[in-house]
């Protein structure tokens, strides 16, 4: 089976996507980068489905401005001629709540699962527990009890071996030499990750986790399983102005995964699952 996934694509007004006094993502090139991206989708790759792992906006504290942009970045991706799950990352609901977002993709809530041949396939949501509407950098964030108690009820009623997604990070990562996070991993990893994590592990079904939000690529593995964190089309990761135009693409068969992240940033990770797992 081979998927894509897409993830941070931040479409907003032309003059944000600072920090740190650099404008790390490059905002004048969001909209041509998810057009290419759907285009090799559509002529090229022609995967199963398409993952959006979350951040469609860059979100300006202006619930008008910050619906237009989602919504554009919705009727972007919409010209995919596979099926798109998409998850929620912390820019789309600074202004925007975690319910609006679903009523506008037409769905029920941000968390849900799906099969699609041998595996089943979780998305998972969160709520942010820092202050981010008054302090931006605040994006603390963990997944709330009730969406737990769905987590385990949903493993249990699975026989698949199955894939978890989600925005934040789960891994542990000092995050030393990110650009984002360096020096402040609480903003890029999910507060209640090792509870999380544990449920994955006792459920003896989970075989990989996949994340965006910390604009880079990485492979962590804890208890045997991997997760991978996939970079953003828009970042400018050596401050040239030149984006990543990352996206990526994932083969998956019953006893091993390979994550291969294309673009001016690329990574190739591999990882064969446990026999006895």
């Amino acid at each position: 089976m081979k998927f894509a996934i897409i993830n941070d694509i931040h479409i907003g007004p032309i003059d944000t996507g600072y920090f740190k006094g650099i404008q790390r993502k490059v905002m004048s090139e969001t909209q041509r980068l998810v057009n290419e991206f759907v285009k090799t989708m559509n002529t090229k790759e022609h995967p199963e489905f398409v993952v959006n792992l979350g951040d469609f906006i860059e979100d300006v504290n202006n619930k008008e401005t910050d619906t237009q942009s989602f919504k554009k970045a919705i009727a972007l991706l919409s010209l995919l001629k596979m099926p798109v799950y998409s998850l929620i990352g912390n820019h789309d609901i600074r202004t925007l709540t975690e319910i609006e977002i679903a009523n506008i993709l037409g769905m029920e809530q941000m968390y849900y699962s799906f099969d699609y041949e041998s595996y089943h396939f979780i998305a998972l949501s969160f709520e942010m527990t820092g202050d981010h509407t008054k302090n931006k950098e605040d994006i603390t964030a963990k997944v709330p009890q009730e969406e737990i108690d769905w987590l385990k009820n949903d493993l249990s009623k699975t026989n698949k071996p199955t894939i978890v997604f989600i925005h934040y990070g789960l891994a542990e990562d000092d995050m030393k030499g990110n650009f984002w996070f360096e020096g402040n991993s609480q903003y890029a990893l999910l507060e209640n990750r090792a509870e999380l994590r544990k449920i994955f592990e006792d459920s003896k079904k989970v075989k990989a986790v996949i994340s965006g939000h910390q604009h880079w690529n990485r492979m962590h593995v804890h208890n045997n399983i991997p997760y991978f964190v996939v970079t953003s089309p828009a970042e400018n990761f050596n401050n040239d102005g030149i984006p990543s135009e990352a996206y990526t693409i994932v083969e998956l068969d019953i006893d091993k995964i390979k994550v291969d992240v294309r673009g001016n940033d690329p990574a190739l990770f591999e990882f064969t699952f446990p026999t006895n797992q």
